[in-house]
């Protein structure tokens, strides 16, 4: 891309290049949640990443914690009991600490560690990724995936708090950022917000009266943005992310059921615990992509 370009024009052009990989498919794209943790690979790890690629997914989902000493890695704050054994908040651990973590059930002696959001980076230069829970750290984060030139295929989203808003519209790289939203009115604040280069939404439907268990609504959205996002995740507080249409029914009785129904209303993005098995369905559903 060359240089001295506007940042205008410069959100075109990675806006352009997220639509590419969207209707290149011909299908919705494939999002894996917190890579593919089978195995000995621990979620929100460079393996369990590496491992949701090979296994069909088109983007693959991570979470970001930061150390007290400024360094970035991969993982999901509020799980430290559940991946170590250890009651502890590992924000408030120096970058030496996080690295001589070792995740408890996967490998034995060979376990794996907590591991650098710049390895993932630097190891994938070409894979696309979206980031998820990493708000905390903006506008920071920002100028560390800079360094990278990583706003080219990184996807960043989160709340529509105006802070957030602000981070976003004023920082000088256009990151491609979607919000997550239940309703029209926090999509419209969103969509109202100068300077941002929004590419998209992630919604969520708890129940049958919120706006996005409509179809209508989220075809309006999807005639406006190239990337509309519904979760099949089945997370393990049990929170309902759209209805009671998601990975547990379509693995456990019938893809028809939970990945079929969410494909009706037209979303262009699905993010799964089963990319392989999605994959699969939506190939057999739309024919394999160009």
């Amino acid at each position: 891309m060359a240089t001295g370009i506007s940042r205008t024009e410069k959100a075109r052009y990675l806006r352009g290049n997220l639509e590419k990989l969207i209707t290149g498919m011909g299908r919705p794209l494939v999002i894996a949640h917190r890579g593919t943790p089978l195995g000995s690979f621990p979620d929100n790890t460079l393996r369990s990443i590496i491992g949701s690629l090979k296994s069909g997914a088109d983007i693959a989902e991570t979470d970001v914690v930061r150390s007290v000493d400024g360094e970035y890695f991969l993982f999901h704050n509020t799980y430290e009991e559940k991946n170590f054994n250890q009651k502890f908040d590992i924000c408030e651990k120096t970058s030496q600490e996080i690295s001589s973590l070792r995740y408890v059930w996967s490998g034995g002696n060979n376990a794996t560690g907590v591991e650098q959001l710049g390895t993932l980076l630097e190891t994938l230069p070409d894979a696309w990724l979206n980031i998820d829970r990493s708000w905390f750290y903006w506008p920071e984060l920002f100028d560390y995936l800079g360094e990278y030139g990583a706003e080219r295929r990184v996807l960043l989203k989160s709340s529509v708090e105006d802070y957030l808003l602000d981070a976003l519209a004023e920082h000088p790289i256009p990151f491609m950022w979607y919000p997550i939203v239940r309703t029209m009115d926090e999509f419209e604040k969103a969509a109202a917000r100068k300077h941002i280069n929004m590419v998209g939404a992630e919604l969520l439907a708890v129940n049958e009266e919120d706006d996005f268990a409509h179809p209508d609504n989220v075809a309006k959205i999807r005639e406006r943005y190239p990337l509309v996002q519904i979760n099949a995740l089945n997370l393990e507080n049990g929170s309902r992310l759209f209805l009671d249409y998601n990975d547990d029914v379509s693995v456990l009785e019938d893809p028809e059921k939970g990945w079929g129904v969410i494909a009706n209303y037209g979303p262009s993005a699905i993010q799964t615990d089963w990319p392989h098995l999605l994959r699969d369905y939506l190939r057999e559903r739309f024919g394999s992509e160009s």
